[in-house]
């Protein structure tokens, strides 16, 4: 079971990885421990937000966590770009 000392630690690598990618418009929330070793964790931009699942083992590698990462992302991003569209329509 991961402390809140882990949790935070968990967040902060998330939040340094997001900005590593060149997403700094993707904000961190709330990061929870899951069941089976993975995170549950809350992402945002704009308005919109999803809770998304990344195992803890893919944070102690810079590969797995960044392909983690993109794969959290892609269905925010998706939604971000799907309302754009609806708006300019």
């Amino acid at each position: 079971m991961s402390t809140t000392k882990d949790l935070k630690r968990y967040r902060q690598t998330i939040e340094e990885a997001i900005i590593g990618l060149g997403r700094d418009d993707v904000g961190v929330g709330e990061v929870q421990e899951a069941q089976n070793g993975m995170l549950s964790v809350e992402l945002s931009r704009g308005t919109h937000s999803t809770v998304e699942e990344i195992p803890v083992d893919a944070l102690r590698d810079r590969g797995q966590m960044n392909q983690a990462i993109v794969k959290a992302i892609r269905g925010l991003s998706k939604e971000v770009s799907q309302d754009a569209l609806d708006k300019a329509t």
